[in-house]
């Protein structure tokens, strides 16, 4: 039937031109879904390929309706995506992502029953911590971050993901104090419910923190913590323990997120 093979002929030539267009959508049109699934808090910028196989640099926001990309917190290096455009076929969203400093391609899947993200590491140059906001521009915080995570998944009945990440500040400073090193610290996050549970301890270092606290993705993070200075830096540190928190007896509680 001549009619009825021209209207395959047609059909499979819009569905080719369709795969073609999807395909080579470009990555800047990913980055309204992000800021969205993010509530403003992570933008994409210099963004380059499309929306399967390509990079672009992260950055960080503080959520507020002032926010502005040119003053939120880029990440120094790109981060890049290969989505498996075969597996789409299937229902599902999985690949790989590059990131900077990590050796090997970080896989990821995202399934009708669940999702799942390999182990990884990440090792980021120095950065200025001011952007994201208060009380942080406050202080004027400076950092060598360390990003690592073990395999994260959450599968259906499941109340919380599995895993763990980490976040290590190495040789934190202040532009509001001569003391250099303020010290080592660590994060750790383990997901909550809809959201995180995050503990801070101190590795080393004069300035001493130790607290706790929980993120999600609306509200972002709210934690308390203590702070206070030992060894010969002590009596330094007591102008910017004043400008962090308010003193209780021989410590500063710091109150983040309300």
């Amino acid at each position: 039937m001549p009619g009825l093979r021209l209207l395959l002929l047609v059909a499979a030539l819009l569905a080719g031109a369709l795969v073609a267009v999807v395909a080579t959508l470009p990555v800047r049109h990913l980055d309204p879904l992000v800021e969205s699934l993010s509530y403003g808090r992570v933008r994409l910028v210099d963004a380059q390929g499309s929306w399967w196989r390509g990079q672009a640099r992260v950055v960080l926001l503080d959520g507020s309706p002032q926010a502005r990309v040119e003053r939120g917190l880029a990440l120094p290096a790109a981060l890049g995506w290969e989505i498996r455009l075969g597996r789409l076929l299937l229902g599902e969203l999985a690949g790989v992502l590059k990131l900077p400093g990590h050796e090997s391609p970080v896989a990821f899947e995202i399934r009708a029953d669940g999702w799942s993200v390999g182990p990884g590491r990440v090792a980021l140059a120095r950065i200025d911590l001011s952007a994201l906001g208060s009380p942080w521009n406050t202080i004027r915080p400076s950092a060598s971050p360390v990003l690592g995570w073990e395999a994260v998944a959450w599968r259906r009945g499941q109340a919380a993901p599995s895993g763990r990440v980490t976040l290590e500040l190495r040789e934190v400073a202040s532009a509001m104090t001569p003391v250099r090193p303020l010290g080592d610290y660590r994060v750790e996050i383990r997901a909550a419910d809809a959201g995180a549970v995050v503990e801070l301890t101190t590795q080393s270092g004069s300035l001493r923190l130790a607290g706790a606290g929980r993120w999600d993705p609306r509200s972002g993070l709210r934690m308390q913590a203590e702070a206070w200075g030992e060894g010969e830096d002590h009596a330094r540190l007591q102008p910017l323990l004043a400008l962090i928190g308010q003193r209780q007896g021989e410590r500063t509680l710091i109150r983040i997120g309300g």
